[in-house]
């Protein structure tokens, strides 16, 4: 790509945190390989929480005071306020597909302890390894997902991943927790980008 096209479109400022064009490309090659695993993650994580959610609060768990922070309570209001402001009715389906990964992270967080025994991460975690493989509790889980969500909005908003010692190993990091729902689901997801390749 010429110089001036490179300076005109991406920019000089966002240029500059590479050491060169071959960085930033394969910056951008990095983000583009984590996006299905990242996506396929958030979706399974949004579902298999609401599932949990629903048998083990009530169908109206996401409007429950009792049970949610205000912080989250706040993140709903602000769905349904952007539901209402797109004239769309702000049923429970529309409000689940709408919250942010962070609004589901966060549901590992200590006010929601009694919430997140073993017993119940293994209701949402079919697949997680016994205590004497690999020690896992929601503490545990909640570094794990934070970690991913720091890296996934590095990526959605085309941010720099690449050279980043904290991301070294960040594939491994998405295919634990998607493994620990499935190991099917992760084995589909980490492979689905070489698989579009070829099938090109």
């Amino acid at each position: 790509m010429k110089e001036s096209l490179k300076l005109k479109y991406i920019s000089e400022d966002r240029l500059s945190s590479y050491n060169d064009f071959e960085e930033y490309r394969q910056n951008l090659l990095i983000s583009k390989n984590a996006y299905i695993p990242l996506s396929i993650l958030e979706i399974a994580l949004r579902n298999a929480l609401n599932t949990y959610l629903t048998i083990k609060i009530g169908q109206d768990w996401h409007v429950d005071n009792t049970f949610l922070t205000p912080m989250a309570q706040k993140k709903i209001k602000e769905v349904n306020d952007t539901l209402k402001g797109r004239k769309e009715i702000d049923s429970k389906e529309k409000v689940i597909a709408e919250l942010n990964f962070g609004f589901w992270v966060s549901l590992f967080q200590k006010p929601y302890q009694n919430y997140f025994r073993t017993k119940d991460l293994r209701q949402i975690f079919p697949n997680m390894p016994s205590k004497k493989e690999i020690f896992l509790d929601r503490e545990e889980i909640y570094k794990k997902l934070d970690h991913i969500r720091r890296f996934r909005n590095r990526v959605f908003h085309y941010e720099k991943v690449i050279n980043k010692d904290r991301y070294n190993d960040i594939e491994k990091d998405i295919h634990f927790v998607l493994a620990i729902f499935d190991d099917e689901l992760a084995d589909f997801a980490m492979v689905l980008n070489k698989s579009e390749v070829e099938n090109k």
